[in-house]
Order: C-alpha cells, then structure tokens, then sequence
C-alpha cells in the first residue's frame, strides 16, 4: 500500500526493518540469514510470496536474498508449484530458475576443488582414500542444495588438520564469490546499485 499510494515515510520504515532480514553485506549476511521471511510473523510466509512481494513493490536490495531464499527454499519443485496462491510469474520463475542452476554449478566447483587436493600430511588422512573424497563431494553437493552460504565445515574427527584448513580456505573463498555475484545470477544490477540508499525507496520515480 505504500508502494502504491507513494507513502514515502511510511515506505521507508518497512524497508529499514526489512534490512537486517534481507542483507546486503556478507558480513551482515552471516548475523542475519537465519531471518529470511521470518521478519514478517507467524505463520511465515512462503519463500515464493515473498520474493513476488519484492517484485512487485520493486524493493531492489532485498531482491537478491529473497531469490536466493526460494532457491534454498527445499525441494526444488517448490519453484514449479501449480498453488495460485505462492505461484511465480513466469519472468520471476524463470529468473529464480536461472539462478538456482548457477548456485548448483558453484557447488560442483566446489566440491570438485576439494576432492581433487592433496592431503599435505605426513601421517595417514582419511581424505586421501577415493571413498572418502566421493563423500565429500557427496556431502557437499547434496547436503547444501543451493545453499553454500550456509555450509559448515566438516567433522573435524574424519579429516586431518592439513585437509581441514585447505577446504576452509576452498569454502570461504566459494562463500565470497557467490555472494558477489549473486545478483547476477537471477538478472539483478551488482550489490553497489542496491547498497545505495537513495533508491530504496521510490527507484521507479
């Protein structure tokens, strides 16, 4: 209703408590990612409601997490649901799809990085045996779905020191470079544009 009727004052006080949920800094990201659509009440909202709201109200900064959050949303069907009432425009759809490809193929990258190294060791790791590396790339690729910002490190029990410093580094570089380019990945201008406050809150005007 602000949006539509250009109430500014009001506009902006929801989109100022919107911020800490819908982040736009990796650094604010791993204090608040666990809010998402929670900032809206119980019950929660579908991931896909949310994101159309976005859209709609053309609230360009938190357009990138919320796209990402239908993304993690589950089951990736979820995306393809024939409910009216969570349903995706076709533009938005296809964008999310877009991106949800991306994320999965950050994820092989990954897991392919970590798999191929070398333990460094001089004393025995079990992630020098090939059934283990297949593990890893297993818990790595399917455990996440699509959600490498959200990934852990590994048992510090199943691989050695050498081996569990060499992934850290893999992950948090990975961590990094999909949040830089996350906006991309669904169509989006670069974080810059939607770090700028001055256009939060009538960007079409």
């Amino acid at each position: 209703m602000a949006t539509k009727y250009r109430i500014q004052e009001l506009r902006s006080q929801i989109l100022l408590d919107l911020h800490p949920a819908y982040p736009t800094e990796l650094s604010e990201y791993k204090a608040s990612y666990c809010l998402g659509e929670a900032v809206f009440g119980i019950p929660l909202p579908h991931p896909n409601s949310v994101l159309d709201l976005f859209v709609k109200s053309e609230v360009a900064f938190a357009l990138p997490f919320a796209y990402y959050r239908v993304c993690i949303a589950g089951d990736p069907a979820s995306l393809e649901t024939t409910d009216p009432e969570v349903a995706l425009p076709p533009d938005t759809l296809k964008a999310a799809l877009r991106g949800q490809a991306r994320l999965r193929a950050e994820e092989v990258q990954l897991a392919r990085k970590v798999v191929v190294q070398d333990c460094t060791s001089k004393r025995p790791c079990s992630g020098q045996l090939p059934a283990s590396r297949t593990q890893v790339f297993d818990w790595i690729h399917v455990a996440t779905q699509s959600g490498i910002l959200e990934k852990g490190d590994p048992p510090e029990s199943v691989y050695c020191i050498h081996c569990q410093r060499s992934f850290k580094r893999e992950l948090s570089k990975a961590k990094e470079d999909t949040w830089k380019n996350l906006p991309t990945y669904f169509g989006l201008p670069p974080w810059k544009n939607a770090t700028n406050r001055s256009t939060w809150f009538f960007p079409f005007l």
